[in-house]
């Protein structure tokens, strides 16, 4: 009962980010904390620090190295993918009830949009962080607007592009942990319908390349890595060319891999922050498209660029290393990129965690089987384990 309270905590902070408060600038996820709660997460952690103390304990030197505030953050990601391991390995997994609560939550701040717009602003995420927290309110922003003449709105996420990615990565973990059902599928599609936004097209890649997962799984993880980046790395240089049709959404998205190209040596190689960013490239126009974003969320770009920024290039380039040697298979691996492609992959928000979760499930499925198996004990004897069910000599088959 207890492991349950401390799950239905943790699950209640994760999904709803919004009730994590903020102390100057810098957001504190509670659901972070709450898992060191639980003495059966302590032994599982036990039980299994052989598996994932090097990965882990080099994830941590290099990030030390680059920044240690990513150190922190890396730290944080795995106490949470830990938790969520723990608690699907051992039935606690609330994911499937909070999730319906915000989606249901974001149904009501739907239906007010059109009924009273007022009273839905005043139950969008701005308002509810305040009045929970006042001062100490995390970040975030009530962008409830019509797309496609349907509003969006954000349930208890930070704004509405979280709650897609929230609810992406959540319906992709539940389809590659087998525990999705038509109901939760149901939800899923009201929920992404209602928060529409560019990372819900994350939803319909997935849809598209599931029916080739059996081949993505057979190319390594590091090919696919480096393949993405290589992808991308062509559309961005290509569109900077056009300064990213002045569209601020694809310049933050996709700058970085331009500015590899563009940036000093000496940048590039020892990292650089959003106010030298600024200060210093502020003559590249998709720079100057973006620099309201960049000063607003104090980072520079999202997806694997914002590493390489933050931390260095040697430093990223051997945390990505780690993350590749260490994911099951090219197909999870893919998911697990797109689903950071608008973060960095060391943000501690929800989504990201749940993408590290599907980034190493298979390999922890089959762990995890094979040490249950282990755990189980040796089958007895057939007639010593008769006897002890109750069962007499003389009713027992006689051998010749």
């Amino acid at each position: 009962m207890y492991a349950r309270m401390i799950s239905v905590l943790f699950y209640m902070f994760f999904t709803c980010v919004i009730f994590n408060p903020q102390v100057s600038g810098v957001t504190l996820y509670i659901y972070v904390l709450i898992p060191f709660l639980d003495p059966g997460f302590l032994r599982f952690v036990g039980s299994t620090f052989r598996k994932w103390s090097t990965p882990l304990g080099i994830a941590v030197l290099v990030s030390l190295m680059g920044s240690p505030s990513v150190a922190v953050r890396v730290l944080s990601i795995a106490a949470c993918v830990g938790y969520l391991l723990y608690t699907s390995e051992r039935g606690l997994d609330c994911l499937h009830q909070w999730m319906t609560i915000n989606v249901l939550f974001a149904l009501v701040q739907f239906v007010l949009f059109y009924v009273d717009y007022d009273l839905s602003i005043q139950l969008g995420p701005n308002n509810l962080s305040k009045m929970l927290w006042g001062d100490y309110a995390t970040d975030s922003n009530t962008n409830f607007y019509e797309i496609f003449y349907f509003s969006r709105v954000a349930g208890f996420s930070r704004e509405a592009g979280f709650f897609s990615s929230l609810l992406v990565a959540s319906f992709v973990a539940d389809v590659v942990r087998g525990t999705a059902s038509r109901k939760m599928i149901l939800m899923y599609c009201i929920g992404l319908f209602i928060s529409f936004s560019k990372s819900s097209f994350v939803f319909l890649i997935f849809a598209a390349l599931y029916p080739m997962r059996k081949r993505i799984r057979t190319v390594h993880p590091l090919v696919v890595l480096i393949a993405f980046i290589a992808c991308l790395t062509l559309v961005a240089v290509y569109l900077a060319r056009f300064n990213f049709f002045y569209s601020d959404t694809f310049g933050h998205r996709l700058g970085g891999y331009a500015f590899m190209f563009d940036a000093r040596l000496e940048d590039i190689v020892g990292g650089i922050n959003a106010h030298d960013l600024i200060a210093n490239y502020r003559y590249l126009p998709y720079v100057h498209l973006i620099e309201r974003d960049i000063q607003g969320a104090g980072v520079t770009f999202a997806g694997l660029p914002a590493n390489v920024a933050e931390m260095g290039l040697f430093s990223a380039l051997i945390l990505f290393g780690v993350i590749a040697f260490t994911a099951s298979d090219g197909f999870v691996i893919l998911l697990f990129l797109l689903l950071t492609a608008t973060v960095s992959v060391t943000t501690v928000t929800s989504f990201v965690p749940l993408a590290y979760l599907i980034c190493y499930w298979p390999r922890f499925a089959a762990y995890s089987a094979k040490r249950r198996a282990a755990e189980r004990p040796p089958p007895r004897l057939w007639p010593y384990g008769a006897a002890s069910r109750g069962i007499s000599r003389q009713n027992m088959p006689q051998t010749e």
